[in-house]
C-alpha cells in the first residue's frame, strides 16, 4: 500500500480545549496481583514539578480501594501522554514482570497524531538516541549514531488528514510500536523522522518548552503546537500475567486529538 491510497480526511476548525490536569483515571483490570489504569493527560505518573501534589501515584494512594498498599509503577508514560499503565500490587508480582521488560516480552502499542506525512506507510526507526544537556533540561533526546543508546520504533500510518484554512496542514495517524525503552523514544524518533507529534513542546521547538514551564501555554505557543497536549496515547499493553504466566492484553480507546486541532 502506498499514501497514494490512504484516504484524506478534511476537518473542521474546532476550539482547543483548555488546559488543565485531568485526574480523571480509570481501572481496567485489578486482580491479587496487578493493577491496570488508564491514565489520563495531562497527568504526571510520579510527583514533580507542577503535579507535585496532583499525579497518579499520589491520586493511586489516596484511593480507599489502595490505602495503605505498596505499589509499584512497572513503566512510565510521559504527563502528557494518556493511556494504559501497569502497576504490581506485591514484589513477587514487580519481581516477575521487571524481568518480562528486561527480556522484552512487553508489549506496547500507541497511537499518535504527527505532523505531515511520512514517506513509507510503515517503516522502522532506529536512531540512536543521546541526551542533549545544552538546554539544561535532562531528558531531552539528541540522535548520536556513535555513543547514543540503541533505539527501535516500528510505526505504521493508519490515515492522512487534511487541515482547512490558510496552508491546508497535513496530519498522518500512526499505530507506533516501541521496540526498545528509552526515555521520549517515540516523540524523539517521530521527531528525527521530520514528523513530530502534534502538541509536543519539547520536539517541535525547545524554547517552546523553556516558556512553557515559565509562564504555561500562550496563543503563539498553540499556533505552533495545534494542540495543548500532546497528541500520544498508549493504546494497548500486553505482557506474561505473574500468576497465570499466559498472555493478557489490556487496552484503552485513544481520544480524538483530531477534535480538539486549532487548524
Amino acid at each position: 500500500m502506498s499514501l497514494a491510497t490512504l484516504p484524506i480526511y478534511p476537518r473542521e476548525r474546532v476550539k482547543a480545549a483548555n488546559f488543565y490536569v485531568d485526574t480523571n483515571y480509570r481501572l481496567i483490570h485489578e486482580d491479587e496481583a496487578i493493577l491496570v489504569i488508564d491514565k489520563p493527560a495531562p497527568l504526571a505518573v510520579h510527583p514533580v514539578g507542577s503535579y507535585a501534589e496532583k499525579n497518579l501515584h499520589t491520586l493511586l494512594k489516596k484511593d480507599p480501594r489502595w490505602e495503605g498498599a505498596t505499589l509499584r509503577f512497572m513503566h512510565r508514560l510521559d504527563a502528557e501522554t494518556s493511556g494504559v499503565i501497569l502497576i504490581a500490587k506485591n514484589y513477587e508480582a514487580a519481581r516477575f514482570i521487571g524481568k518480562e521488560f528486561l527480556a522484552a516480552r512487553v508489549k506496547k502499542k500507541y497511537r499518535a497524531l504527527v505532523f505531515g506525512s511520512p514517506e513509507a506507510v510503515e517503516g522502522m526507526m532506529e536512531y540512536r538516541l543521546g541526551r542533549d544537556t545544552s538546554s539544561g533540561f535532562q531528558t531531552v533526546r539528541s540522535h548520536d549514531p556513535e555513543n547514543g543508546e540503541e533505539a527501535q520504533t516500528k510505526y505504521r500510518v493508519l490515515s492522512v488528514h487534511e487541515g482547512v484554512g490558510a496552508g491546508r496542514a497535513v496530519y498522518s495517524y500512526l499505530e507506533v510500536e516501541p521496540l526498545t525503552g528509552r526515555t521520549h523514544q517515540i516523540r524523539a524518533h517521530l521527531a528525527f523522522l521530520g514528523h513530530p507529534v502534534v502538541g509536543d513542546k519539547i520536539y517541535i521547538d525547545l524554547s517552546i518548552f523553556q516558556k512553557y514551564v515559565v509562564n504555561g501555554i500562550d496563543e503563539e505557543m498553540l499556533a505552533r503546537l495545534k494542540l495543548r497536549r500532546l497528541a500520544l496515547h498508549a493504546e494497548t499493553l500486553s505482557f506474561n500475567h505473574p500468576l497465570t504466566y499466559k498472555t493478557v492484553e489490556y487496552s484503552s480507546p485513544p481520544p480524538d486529538f483530531l477534535g480538539g486541532i486549532q487548524f
